[in-house]
């Protein structure tokens, strides 16, 4: 399957990835604005990183990025899906300024306005399908005792796969053995 990724803005990404100073220079970092909308609506800009070498695989950049974007709304509600039953029972984040984490809507105003989805990781070498397995690290506002660097979702598609906190990438690179070891959660392990 394809998904519809804007062709001129894609060229733009691709001639910035050949740029000498590419994720060295903050002018050079490969950005992907993200707008939803329903209950939990919000927006974020996100610096995108690979986790493998595209040279040889932008049609599954393009179908990944397409993916991500036409579907952020529902990757950020299955976010928050997948937070909710750990952060108010096991403690992690549980006190909102109104009280204990109950609802999504309560996970959702405690993230962070201002690119609460601060990441966006693609590891280009672990094709689901049509895709590229992905991560979205997000930030909860500091004050909601969240994990300090985030938590980052890894996703096949639009199901959170595994998740744990923001450790830049490494749930990306280890989901299979975590995965495998019979939790989709790092906080709840035994």
């Amino acid at each position: 399957m394809e998904y519809y990724y804007d062709e001129a803005k894609f060229r733009e990404h691709l001639d910035m990835m050949r740029h000498p100073q590419y994720n060295r220079h903050e002018r050079y970092r490969l950005r992907l604005k993200l707008r939803w909308g329903g209950d939990y609506s919000g927006s974020s800009t996100a610096i995108v990183e690979l986790l493998s070498p595209w040279e040889g695989k932008e049609e599954l950049l393009r179908n990944t990025l397409g993916f991500i974007t036409g579907n952020i709304q529902a990757l950020y509600e299955e976010t928050l899906r997948a937070m909710l039953p750990v952060f108010g029972p096991a403690g992690v984040g549980a006190e909102t300024e109104r009280g204990v984490v109950k609802t999504m809507e309560d996970l959702h105003e405690a993230r962070d306005s201002q690119d609460c989805i601060r990441i966006v990781l693609i590891k280009l070498d672990d094709e689901k399908g049509d895709i590229a397995v992905f991560s979205l690290l997000t930030q909860l506002r500091y004050e909601y005792h969240a994990p300090e660097d985030g938590c980052e979702f890894v996703f096949d598609h639009d199901k959170v796969i595994f998740w744990g906190d923001g450790n830049m990438g490494q749930h990306l690179f280890d989901y299979t053995d975590d995965f495998w070891g019979g939790t989709g959660c790092e906080f709840t392990k035994r």
